[in-house]
């Protein structure tokens, strides 16, 4: 027997004049209603736990979702626990000695004839930074036998208009610090004194790519020879894209490679990411 009280949006009068069989229908359809929203907000609360907001691992976070969160606060007072080994400067090879000795004594009297050094204070300094530049003049002429025009030509080493150290610089500072193109050049000219172009800093990040290109192959060959070697991934942001960062560490060589896809084309551009079907 259906119940007297109707399921909203109906009135008393409306549920009276309803045939028993259709009450009937009407209470099995909001009764499997109220279960279906019951498991959406289920699933939405799932869907909402994080590592950070449940006991899940971290590995099980979305890669697809960029976390907004700060990094989280530290707990506890700043710095180094009592009883941490310290990690202060250390004397390094000096340039120049200077001696200093004590003043006199306020009670009027110098120092004994035997004096001996008990601390040694280091300072460090920056020394001036003066580039080296060097004009290589280019010469023409004309053949004293058949009177052609001959000229010069600059060496290969030399035709990038900087020499390798800058350019090893520029790299360290684009690459390892990740720094920006306009970071870069207003740093080689406020410190060295340098006005250099975006397009020269991006020809001398090429150029040590194309440098260190070989040692990367030694190594990509040593990770791929050996017997075992661990791959793991790990996603991050570059310029507000999605990328992945892998990697493969034996007992001699680290390998890392930097792809936006994360299995399938990965695994062609780089041989040593296995496949799926391989995981």
């Amino acid at each position: 027997m259906a119940p007297s009280i109707p399921p909203e949006p109906l009135s008393q009068t409306d549920w009276q004049q309803t045939p028993p069989v259709v009450q009937a229908h009407l209470l099995t359809l909001h009764q499997r209603l109220a279960q279906l929203q019951q498991q959406i907000e289920q699933l939405q609360q799932r869907s909402q736990r994080t590592s950070k907001t449940s006991d899940k691992p971290p590995s099980s976070d979305s890669p697809f979702h960029r976390p907004t969160d700060p990094t989280d606060k530290p707990t506890g007072k700043r710095g180094a626990r009592k009883g941490h080994p310290g990690s202060g400067p250390k004397l390094l090879r000096p340039t120049e000695r200077r001696a200093i000795y004590p003043e006199p004594c306020p009670c009027g009297q110098g120092v004994s004839g035997h004096v001996a050094p008990y601390h040694t204070h280091q300072v460090t300094e920056l020394p001036p930074v003066e580039m080296a530049v060097t004009h290589w003049v280019l010469h023409q002429g004309r053949c004293t036998g058949c009177g052609k025009l001959l000229r010069a030509r600059l060496p290969k080493a030399q035709q990038s208009g900087y020499g390798p150290r800058l350019t090893a610089l520029i790299g360290e500072l684009s690459a390892m610090q990740r720094i920006s193109r306009r970071g870069v050049q207003d740093f080689c000219r406020s410190v060295l004194g340098v006005p250099i172009s975006l397009g020269a800093i991006q020809r001398l990040i090429d150029r040590t790519s194309l440098a260190i290109a070989p040692h990367d192959e030694a190594i990509a060959t040593l990770a791929r020879q050996a017997r075992v070697g661990y791959v793991d991934e790990t996603p991050g942001y570059c310029r507000h894209a999605l990328q992945w960062l892998w990697s493969m560490v034996t007992d001699t060589v680290t390998l890392y490679r930097i792809h936006a896809k994360r299995w399938s084309v990965a695994s062609l551009v780089c041989p040593f990411v296995p496949s799926r079907a391989a995981l």
